[in-house]
């Protein structure tokens, strides 16, 4: 008998349709004499009927980003436990976004972390007792438009692609909260946004110690709070970002800035627009920001899109681009903390300098560091870990494979 060759990604309800259009993208690079990819979308109709037809078929593998359709259940048991297949979550959120997610009592479901800083989160606080793991090899989806129009005649000089938040106004809400929950998050959040971008789970872990609430117990309360200053200083610095732009003509694409669009003298505020759009904006465009989330050990996926795309890519840095990408001239790393950064961007908007050549470094440097490929290949491989530790539970007690 053959082995099953679905592999099914699974989606919900995200922003712009995201993930979807990530999932759909990936699973091109699988090879097609081996498998075939499906996308199954967990908000749309019949998908119980489409993933019943791929069941009766037989699935080599199910996955998906932030954990979604991990805990499908059949009779009161994960549904990848009853067939025995491997599911893949590949977690690129903090697990403080949506915990239950990264705790599954499964052997059939595994953690991929995309970064390490959320890895550690797992093993330190939410010990859940699947296998989680690092993904090997991260990928970043070719632009196949890319050479469309080139950088010196793009129509878009300046382009910033985000979904806003106004920080203050969550600040605000913070005054509903009990006193001492208010004191951790303003003694976090200040301390947070003076340091350049990382990891804030210490920052966070230390001001609620100061302030004696366990992150051992109650853990409802210790991620509600770490969520709530997650949000904070990414909104904190994406604002940041954009209060500096208001007097430039930059297109800013994504719902959540009214409460800049107002101040606005030559920025412009747009809709936001289906994902599937992404690559021939981004093939228009010279100048693409960028503000990283809270981590520091890799790039953010739009860092990574922008290079590919013949984009000069601006963003916040962090110690991964510091480290690695400072070679590369279509990157320009800047510190949402440095008091000129309005200088800065006024300088790069306006400069003359043509990059139409030097595009080609990052195109490079993208395909050789993150090829999706090996993305892909990395799951099968997590995949093949769980199927060959199924083999233990013949051998330990149960109250072993979940300690």
């Amino acid at each position: 008998m053959s082995s099953p060759r679905n592999i099914v990604a699974f989606v919900g309800e995200n922003e712009n349709n995201i993930l979807r259009q990530f999932s759909h993208d990936f699973m091109s690079f699988l090879d097609p004499s081996k498998f075939r990819g499906h996308v199954v979308n967990l908000r749309g109709p019949n998908w119980s009927d489409q993933l019943n037809g791929l069941i009766n078929e037989g699935i080599a593998l199910g996955w998906s980003q932030a954990g979604i359709g991990a805990s499908l259940e059949i009779n009161n048991e994960i549904l990848w436990d009853t067939l025995k297949v491997p599911f893949v979550s590949v977690m690129a959120d903090s697990p403080c976004w949506c915990v239950r997610n990264h705790f599954i009592r499964s052997r059939y479901v595994a953690n991929a972390y995309v970064f390490p800083e959320w890895l550690n989160v797992q093993n330190r606080f939410v010990r859940s007792p699947q296998l989680s793991t690092l993904i090997e090899h991260l990928g970043i989806i070719p632009n196949l438009k890319r050479d469309a129009i080139a950088w010196r005649d793009r129509p878009q000089r300046m382009v910033f692609v985000k979904t806003g938040g106004n920080p203050e106004l969550r600040r605000e809400n913070w005054r509903h909260l009990p006193p001492r929950w208010r004191a951790i998050l303003e003694d976090a959040s200040s301390t947070a946004i003076k340091q350049p971008t990382g990891d804030i789970t210490d920052t966070y872990v230390s001001a609620c110690a100061s302030h004696h609430l366990s992150s051992e117990h109650r853990l409802d309360i210790f991620y509600s709070l770490m969520y709530e200053l997650d949000l904070y200083v990414r909104e904190y610095r994406m604002n940041t970002v954009v209060r500096a732009l208001l007097d430039l003509p930059v297109d800013i694409y994504g719902r959540g800035w009214d409460h800049l669009a107002s101040l606005a003298t030559k920025a412009r505020f747009h809709p936001a627009f289906d994902a599937t759009l992404l690559s021939s904006v981004y093939a228009g465009t010279q100048f693409l920001l960028n503000t990283t989330p809270n981590f520091a050990s890799n790039i953010h996926e739009r860092v990574g899109q922008g290079l590919d795309s013949r984009c000069v890519v601006v963003s916040d840095q962090n110690r991964f681009s510091r480290e690695n990408l400072s070679h590369i001239p279509t990157f320009y790393g800047f510190d949402s903390t440095d008091p000129a950064l309005k200088d800065q961007l006024h300088s790069l908007y306006y400069t003359q300098k043509d990059y139409t050549e030097e595009t080609q470094i990052g195109v490079d440097y993208i395909a050789r560091n993150f090829d999706c490929s090996r993305f892909m290949q990395s799951l099968l491989d997590i995949a093949h870990e769980i199927q060959i530790s199924a083999q233990f539970a013949s051998v330990f007690p149960p109250a072993l494979l979940y300690s």
